[in-house]
């Protein structure tokens, strides 16, 4: 009566899990992408929010005094954010990422809306974001800042 597996068949099963994880591995999809744009989503809606409670326009010169309620968009700037700075293992932006957008500086005045450059924002603010070949577009609402993936 046998009690106990041989080697050989211990060495077929360890290469079969072997392939089976290999192949399952091959198969998982790639969030990169998804993570990358929701990530720089909730710093736009972070940044957006701490406005609401700071008032930076000066009424008697009809313009923004400070940016302190502004936000660069771009990687080195999204990922060194304070917010960051709360968590022992921050998210960073991927390095295969690409962002491209017109005018990079957006602010936020009390209300929310966006503006640049000390004039409201008339067009929606494009950003793509690009990994692997694969465009997402983000839209910052004229008017109300709603933030949007197009």
């Amino acid at each position: 009566m046998r009690r106990a597996f041989s080697m050989i068949e211990l060495i077929f099963i360890i290469i079969i899990l072997g392939i089976l994880g290999a192949s399952i591995n091959m198969n998982m999809p790639d969030n990169r992408h998804t993570n990358d744009i929701n990530f720089i989503i909730s710093k736009i809606k972070q940044k957006q929010m701490q406005s609401l409670s700071y008032d930076n326009f000066d009424y008697k010169t009809n313009t923004f005094i400070d940016d302190k309620t502004c936000i660069n968009i771009d990687k080195t700037s999204i990922n060194s954010l304070e917010f960051n700075s709360t968590n022992s293992n921050p998210y960073q932006i991927s390095s295969k990422t690409i962002l491209s957008i017109d005018e990079p500086n957006i602010c936020f005045d009390n209300l929310g809306r966006p503006y640049k450059l000390n004039i409201f924002v008339k067009m929606p603010i494009e950003l793509n974001i690009t990994y692997k070949n694969k465009i997402k577009t983000v839209n910052i609402m004229p008017y109300s800042g709603h933030v949007m993936l197009k």
